[in-house]
């Protein structure tokens, strides 16, 4: 079959390659001028800057075979922490870095009852272990998509622990807060903890772009190919271009969520309905650089909102190589909130707000801080909702594919790079079949 991949992010580029391992004429079609859409690096100042997906973990299994398959896996290695991370607390750092489901009863950033309260409710989703996929939250009872992560595990673990933990975690990974998060999300990250057992920074050497452009030197990909208009036939779909129009026997869609409805022509109703509620999260990235000996080697630091409506995490890049041993990179992500007012901003503007906050955060970085490069990120991640999740996997079991049109994406019920690899493999999946 000759088969078009409009996007060349993670999962359409993983879609294309399982595609024509399978024996398919590919082309993949891709907007911009490099491969991997939210996975991306770029060299500032000789130091370099991821400026999407700024680590993978150790159990990203599909994602390490992808890796290996490519070339790549000695460039794999867990980053190294040195004196770990934290969560900021009362502007105390309490040191957390958790690398399986026990981790938390250490943690003395929340009081021994609290840790106590989130360790018995990571055990009850024991329960859980096999019926859920943390990385596809497709799978499994859909009765936890009723209610919102706040509401559900606040319930369970009390404020403390839902603040200082939950709802942080949730801020530093999706950068909007538990309450526009589904419950099965949580019930699912927490089976994820505890059958995986380990929660392991990891990296790339190179960079996090080394992967899909090591991907995409094996595939036909069209650069700045901008797709105006997916029209279904009788018996192939017409894909229209500045450049005229092609025809061919299957379209995956491969692109953001609100750049779907814009492209497909007489979309069908079930289609409407994953995508006219699909939202995303937005974001800012702001990276510095600060003197090798201020910035020291640790690995992250958690902002909670109810310490700073500004800044959601940190991240030194120095245990990723991202230093020249006199200057480090330093990483500051911002809430939602504070993104949303700040995204049509001038990087002057934003990089001084950031730098204020740090200071009055974390004094001991902030006076040392010069301004590297401003990254915003307008969709910056699926918000995987109440009802949502459901929706998406009713479109799964039945409204996938239809006249040969295939969506595919994070936004389809798989969180993260591991998501986007697996998304990929399963719509390629069944297109050949």
């Amino acid at each position: 079959m000759r088969i078009a991949v409009v996007g060349a992010g993670m999962a359409g580029l993983t879609a294309a390659l399982r595609l024509q391992e399978a024996g398919h004429d590919v082309e993949v079609l891709e907007s911009g001028a490099h491969p991997g859409g939210r996975m991306w690096s770029i060299e500032k100042e000789g130091l370099g800057v991821d400026l999407g997906a700024h680590m993978l973990l150790s159990s990203f299994g599909r994602t390490r075979a992808l890796v290996g398959e490519m070339g790549l896996e000695a460039q794999w290695f867990e980053i190294d922490g040195g004196e770990g991370g934290g969560v900021l607390h009362d502007q105390e750092l309490a040191s957390f870095s958790p690398k399986n489901a026990f981790d938390v009863l250490r943690f003395r950033g929340i009081s021994l009852g609290g840790r106590i309260r989130l360790a018995l409710t990571l055990l009850e989703a024991r329960r859980w272990l096999g019926d859920l996929d943390f990385f596809d939250l497709s799978v499994g009872d859909d009765t936890l998509d009723t209610e919102d992560c706040d509401s559900f595990a606040r319930r369970r673990l009390g404020d403390e622990a839902m603040d200082y933990v939950v709802d942080c975690f949730i801020r530093t990974f999706h950068f909007h807060g538990a309450r526009r998060m589904s419950a099965k999300y949580f019930e699912a990250l927490s089976g994820l903890l505890l059958s995986h057992g380990e929660f392991r920074p990891c990296a790339l050497r190179g960079h996090m772009r080394a992967l899909p452009e090591a991907i995409a030197a094996g595939l036909d990909v069209r650069y700045s190919a901008r797709v105006h208009r997916i029209v279904r036939g009788p018996r192939s779909v017409e894909v229209r271009t500045p450049n005229g129009s092609v025809e061919y026997d299957e379209v995956v869609l491969a692109v953001p969520a609100d750049g779907v409805l814009p492209l497909l022509q007489a979309p069908s109703l079930q289609e409407r309905l994953v995508l006219e509620n699909a939202v995303s999260s937005c974001t800012v990235l702001c990276v510095y650089t600060l003197p090798a000996e201020v910035a020291g080697d640790f690995e992250g630091i958690w902002v909670p909102f109810c310490e700073s409506q500004v800044v959601s995490g940190l991240s030194n890049d120095a245990g990723k190589g991202s230093t020249d041993g006199k200057r480090s990179v330093f990483n500051v992500w911002l809430h939602e909130e504070a993104a949303a007012k700040l995204l049509k901003a001038s990087d002057l503007e934003i990089q001084r707000t950031v730098a204020g906050e740090i200071e009055r955060l974390f004094p001991r970085y902030g006076k040392h801080l010069t301004p590297l490069h401003v990254q915003r990120w307008p969709h910056a991640l699926p918000v995987y909702g109440v009802g949502q999740v459901t929706r998406v996997r009713n479109f799964w079991e039945n409204g996938q594919g239809q006249g040969n049109v295939w969506l595919c994406g994070d936004y389809l019920n798989h969180p993260w790079v591991e998501g986007a690899v697996r998304c990929g493999e399963k719509v390629a999946a069944r297109v050949a079949g």
